[in-house]
């Protein structure tokens, strides 16, 4: 298992020699690339539709029950007392 996990991290990739396949990979990757990026930017526009559909189109109940979230009270400040350690 040694011997493999060493072979395994000794190992470099190179990069490929013949210049048709380093054409094509570099278009494949740049292609992956844009549809990544597409895929992130439709996905975040759908969300902000939904969210606006939601709150457009959702319960109407959570409006009118918003004075209710409101909490009443006082409150006192406390300062801190200073303690002496015993040395």
């Amino acid at each position: 298992m040694h011997i493999f996990l060493h072979r395994l991290m000794a190992a470099r990739p190179h990069k490929p020699r013949n210049r048709l396949l380093k054409a094509v990979l570099s278009v494949f990757g740049l292609f992956f690339l844009f549809g990544v990026c597409l895929f992130a930017i439709v996905a975040g526009v759908f969300m902000l539709i939904a969210s606006f559909l939601f709150k457009r189109f959702g319960k109407k109940s959570l409006r009118a029950h918003a004075d209710a979230d409101i909490l009443e009270g006082e409150y006192s400040v406390v300062r801190p007392s200073r303690v002496s350690l015993p040395r």
